[in-house]
């Protein structure tokens, strides 16, 4: 610093100018900005945090360069998770957009998930050009069980199923424990509340015997008692972690609760259910709500089956209303 005649040390004060008054720069305009200079490895890792819908619907819009990075990367759609869509596209529109996905994964994609969408066309086309699948998440999916069951012969090495508000039945879940030997994680999540609970019942059991390997099993709202639980236990010694909530037939009785001591990641029936992915698809079926959602009428003769012993009585959230339906 600087010293005066007398040889004293001059002191500075800063001065801070307001933002009004500092030269105010240009704002570049979208037409102006370069957007093909961005870094391949950087836009990869956009595409990833956007999801593979909003890369389909409106990333590879910006310029070609960008549609080249996407279209040429089979690792960007290793993955693709098609959920949380909203209300912003129809069920057509996303099955196009999951078979461009799928066609750009170029044989690679091993996880898929759809929510509120995906035909047993759509499984089919997935199912003849990724054999490598390990990974399949339906969400409220309207593919029948038939459909299903042949695909999933076409993925050898699937590792982990997800079913959550689909109406599966005890055959189904044998199916899946049979021609799955690698499964290692399965949920099976109830949406309704079924007013016939031998067929779930027969789906524990079947959970117990077909999928020795199992280290993930989810089951909320499930029917199943007790009994059917000790099955489950008895039949996956490799069951780490296991989720129950909401299954309000469970007792927990010392016989249970010494197999559930083995549990690392246990959910109980009483537990909340507010951080499920997909709780939002959940209506409380033990409050006043979930009975005025209907006609009212809780009677046996509207809750009790038909006379076919291979059918299954439940509710139909989307239209508010019983329905029998037949098992394939």
């Amino acid at each position: 610093m600087g010293k005066s005649k007398r040889g004293k040390q001059k002191k500075f004060d800063i001065v801070v100018f307001p933002r009004s008054v500092l030269p105010k720069e240009k704002p570049v305009s979208l037409k102006e900005r370069q957007w093909s200079e961005l870094p391949s490895d950087i836009l990869l890792k956009i595409f990833e945090k956007v999801g593979q819908i909003n890369v389909l619907t409106k990333a590879i819009r910006v310029c070609r360069d960008w549609l080249e990075v996407a279209r040429n990367d089979p690792i960007l759609w290793r993955k693709v998770d098609m959920t949380y869509h909203g209300d912003q596209f129809g069920p057509n529109d996303l099955e196009d957009i999951a078979c461009v996905a799928v066609n750009w994964s170029a044989g690679q994609l091993e996880e898929f998930s759809a929510e509120k969408f995906g035909s047993g066309a759509l499984l089919q086309y997935i199912a003849s050009r990724s054999s490598n699948l390990k990974c399949i998440r339906l969400i409220k999916s309207p593919v029948s069980r038939k459909t299903l069951k042949k695909v999933i012969k076409r993925w050898p090495l699937i590792e982990e199923i997800e079913l959550t508000g689909y109406l599966c039945t005890p055959a189904l879940c044998q199916a899946i424990g049979l021609l799955c030997p690698r499964l290692k994680c399965f949920r099976l999540n109830e949406l309704y509340y079924p007013g016939y609970s031998h067929e779930r019942n027969l789906i524990a059991n079947c959970i117990g015997n077909t999928m020795p390997n199992l280290h993930s099993l989810q089951l909320i709202r499930s029917s199943m008692t007790e009994k059917d639980l000790y099955a489950i236990l008895e039949g996956c010694p490799q069951l780490e972690s296991l989720d129950v909530r909401n299954c309000w037939n469970i007792t927990i009785d010392e016989r249970i609760y010494s197999e559930l001591e083995r549990i690392k990641t246990l959910r109980l029936p009483h537990d909340s259910i507010d951080d499920y992915k997909f709780a939002h698809h959940f209506i409380p079926y033990t409050s006043s709500e979930f009975f005025s959602y209907y006609c009212g009428c809780w009677c046996w003769c509207c809750t009790k089956p038909d006379s076919d012993s291979y059918s299954e009585t439940y509710f139909d959230i989307e239209y508010g209303h019983i329905m029998f339906r037949h098992w394939d």
